[in-house]
């Protein structure tokens, strides 16, 4: 993996997979989800396995043409976003900005591909981003690392998304309430128990913020599931958050 570039919110990020210590907590044949810790960060991920899909499955798809679109963007492109010259590639290298112009992805072709590498960025421009891929119907392509509002917006952007083998998707939490924000546990509709989250704390405005608006429609928009929750938690994973607030007696910085 290539480094990582630290997230504004997380000064103390591994900047290097070598400082990274994965322990497998489930297998499954999608993917491996993993705990990972370095001093007082701790970082819920999930790692590519095989490409994204079981072995069969990989047996049965043609991965060349997502494999040349992922070589075409580690090449000499434009960055953080640029499109190839036949307009099938778009490729995303970086950090997405509040004021990153990302009207070129207008012009990506119908069915194309979309390949990312970003720690994520403004959610309000994300979201923009993701809403293109969906209209073009493109395939998300995530090589070496998807973090924050990466994984939380683009990785779901489409119908199609595939985790190239080696990479690393990382969910994280947003402030969903700017002015009057906490982060709590609070029970999920799954029933799976109490999920990390941020929270409301002023009773005043419980559903008119308009950054909460716009990504309960994207999810609404996209997920099938209404159980699904942001950041995704499973049982073993919200069970460890809820230790580490016990043991800490404060809400843990986390991935």
């Amino acid at each position: 993996m290539s480094r990582v570039e630290p997230h504004p919110d997380e000064p103390d990020f591994p900047r290097r997979k070598e400082d990274w210590h994965c322990v497998p907590v489930l297998r499954e044949h999608l993917a491996q989800p993993c705990w990972m810790s370095r001093g007082w960060l701790v970082l819920f991920c999930l790692w590519g396995a095989g490409g994204g899909l079981s072995r069969a499955a990989a047996q049965e798809a043609d991965f060349t043409r997502y494999a040349h679109a992922a070589d075409y963007c580690r090449g000499d492109v434009a960055r953080p976003i640029a499109l190839a010259e036949d307009k099938r590639v778009l490729c995303l290298d970086g950090a997405v900005t509040s004021d990153l112009n990302v009207a070129v992805s207008a012009d990506l072709a119908k069915q194309g591909i979309a390949v990312v590498r970003s720690r994520g960025g403004d959610p309000a421009r994300v979201v923009q981003l993701a809403n293109v891929l969906r209209d073009r119907n493109a395939a998300v392509v995530v090589r070496d690392f998807c973090l924050y509002s990466c994984a939380s917006f683009i990785l779901l952007a489409s119908s199609e998304a595939y985790i190239l083998d080696g990479a690393l998707v990382a969910w994280g939490l947003f402030r969903r309430y700017p002015d009057q924000d906490c982060i709590g546990f609070k029970e999920g509709k799954d029933e799976a128990g109490p999920f990390l989250t941020s929270l409301n704390c002023s009773p005043d405005y419980p559903d008119e913020r308009p950054r909460s608006r716009l990504w309960n429609e994207f999810y609404r928009d996209r997920i099938v599931e209404a159980t699904y929750t942001d950041p995704p938690q499973s049982k073993f994973i919200r069970r460890e958050l809820m230790n580490l607030f016990r043991s800490a007696g404060d809400y843990p910085i986390v991935l």
